[in-house]
């Protein structure tokens, strides 16, 4: 016989079960297979998908104890497939593919072990070349398991020493949250609920009786959340909700990103948006993820449920009404936020929305701005400029907006407002802009200017071409036409000419450029390229002597030239005097 507790108590196992089943992988993954890249435990600065500047974190930050030259070894048995040298990005990095259908990724790195740097340098000096690209033949370069392969460091666009470590599916190179591999990171920590948004959506829509998004900050502790200052939202017609949220590591007081953010209303599940794998191409929608105006203004993110019409991101798992809900006035609505971590740790949110009948409102204005369709392509022009805005630059469309200003004595056309800086976009788009026939002659020495309030002018590029200026921004905002004829300085730091330098093991030179930028530099001695490390976040090029320097006198010579075609150059006689 079955009693009625049995049933009860059976009831709610499935209960857990199902709710349990909701936030359940749809691949498994090995978890057995990889060792650690490094000797010590691993304790994370950053996570895999967490919220960066224009893109979702591609893997895992490990903290090396805030040192470089720490030893890294393969997760695997496999071969080097790709070694890609540049001076910003993920700087020195080293890709291994493995039997099982896997890439392991290893970047910021120091330097590489003696057969994998010997091959990367000859390459170097054969291509004449710092910053590469290279795919060894598959059998050149083959490592076992737990081997030593490179060490950390900080270069490329790293911002502290550490070991940026991915896993990537190999076929499609999308990278997977490395963490579903089992690799041991301690966390047992609760990810956190700081704020919460409710955004009305659709004509006539309000929260608490206003048409505005309403802002609260969140209370409790442990697994349970609820909003402050009231559990009762009043809200008429449509809504969308934003998240402020971060996760916390065991050993680490990094804000890292979470891996799940679901919404349950009446305890169905609406919208559920999951950090298991994505690829780059669609990296920048995090753009649209977040609340982008509101990040602009006040540098604090906001994750959406509201899922932008030309928002592709394959992150979103449930999203049938795009992360927009609708409330039955007279009904009580029981909203339920789940947030989950790596580590499968939970936060709740709990509130209640009262569903209102919409009131009649006054219709907002017409807009006689020009109407810019994202799923289409659109172009605009006026006297002085052209702008063709692609297909794909758009997430929503926009009331586009530009306005000019007269030229300042060091613009060289006039000041264009283009649209507003808080509306993202997601791809370049072109402009055009006529100049005056005293400015053509000027060619390579002109570059496209964002003019940013209390910033320095930032160059972004663009060329001459039929007497007319072309460029390609990615940004909203203020922009004009500048010139930069100012040569970039090359500043010797450990050698001068006629300066004995036997002792030394380096060649150190910091080269700056004060507005387009490095675009390259070539160094030789006695006539011959020699290899630089170029580190521009210290604005430094490393020699490391080698056969190349001879005993004698020595010929240095290194010539750098900026984005705008002006050229330094700095000579030297070196000695290397025998003892």
């Amino acid at each position: 016989m079955i009693h009625r507790g049995d049933l009860r108590i059976g009831f709610i196992i499935i209960f857990i079960f199902s709710a349990s089943s909701l936030f359940s992988q749809t691949k498994q993954y090995p978890k057995d297979y990889f060792g650690s890249p490094v000797g010590f435990p691993i304790i994370l600065s950053g996570n895999f998908a967490e919220l960066r500047s224009n893109h979702f974190h591609s893997g895992i930050d490990i903290t090396t104890q805030k040192e470089e030259g720490k030893s890294v070894f393969a997760c695997a048995d496999g071969y080097v497939s790709r070694i890609k040298i540049s001076p910003y990005g993920f700087g020195k990095a080293l890709y291994i593919d493995h039997p099982n259908g896997y890439t392991t990724v290893y970047a910021h790195l120091k330097g590489f072990n003696t057969e994998i740097d010997n091959w990367v340098r000859s390459e170097q000096y054969r291509l004449e070349q710092f910053d590469v690209d290279l795919f060894p033949p598959k059998d050149l370069l083959r490592v076992s398991k737990g081997e030593l392969i490179c060490l950390s460091g900080n270069s490329g666009s790293s911002e502290g020493p550490h070991l940026h470590f991915e896993v990537r599916d190999t076929k499609s190179e999308m990278p997977i949250d490395p963490q579903l591999f089992g690799f041991p990171v301690k966390d047992f920590i609760r990810p956190a609920i700081t704020s919460a948004r409710i955004y009305p959506e659709g004509e006539g829509s309000t929260i608490n009786g206003s048409n505005v998004p309403l802002d609260r900050e969140i209370a409790g502790w442990g697994p349970v959340h609820r909003l402050q200052k009231q559990d009762t939202v009043h809200i008429a017609g449509s809504f969308s909700l934003g998240l402020g949220c971060y996760d916390l590591l065991n050993g680490s007081r990094n804000k890292n990103g979470i891996s799940r953010y679901a919404v349950f209303i009446d305890s169905v599940l609406k919208f559920d948006w999951q950090a298991e794998t994505f690829s780059f191409s669609e990296s920048r929608y995090v753009n649209s993820f977040i609340d982008y105006a509101n990040y602009y203004k006040t540098g604090n993110r906001y994750l959406r449920t509201r899922i932008d019409r030309n928002n592709k991101l394959s992150m979103y798992r449930n999203a049938g009404s795009r992360g927009i809900f609708d409330v039955v006035p007279d009904s009580l609505h029981h909203i339920r936020i789940i947030i989950t971590d790596a580590g499968k740790n939970e936060s709740v949110l709990r509130f209640v929305v009262k569903g209102e009948k919409i009131t009649t409102s006054k219709r907002q204005p017409v807009s006689t701005r020009p109407i810019f369709n994202c799923l289409k392509p659109n172009t605009w022009s006026e006297e002085g400029i052209k702008i063709d805005v692609p297909v794909s630059a758009l997430y929503e469309d926009i009331a586009f907006d530009l306005t000019t200003s007269d030229q300042l004595p060091y613009t060289w056309s006039k000041i264009y407002n283009i649209h507003h800086p808080e509306v993202p976009l997601h791809d370049y788009i072109g402009l055009c802009i006529a100049l005056d026939s005293s400015v053509v002659p000027m060619g390579k020495k002109l570059t496209l200017a964002s003019l940013k309030p209390g910033k320095s002018p930032n160059s972004t590029g663009g060329w001459v071409e039929n007497g007319v200026f072309r460029a390609r921004i990615r940004e909203f905002g203020q922009y004009a036409v500048m010139a930069d004829t100012i040569c970039p300085v090359i500043k010797p730091l450990n050698i001068s000419d006629c300066k004995d330098i036997s002792s030394q093991k380096t060649i150190r030179i910091s080269i700056s450029d004060d507005f387009s930028g490095i675009s390259s530099y070539r160094a030789t001695l006695n006539g011959n390229w020699i290899l630089m490390d170029y580190d521009p976040k210290n604005r430094l090029l490393e020699y490391t002597r080698d056969q190349r320097l001879v005993p004698g006198e020595n010929e240095f010579i290194l010539t750098i030239e900026d984005y705008c075609g002006n050229i330094t150059s700095f000579e030297a006689t070196l000695l290397n005097v025998q003892k």
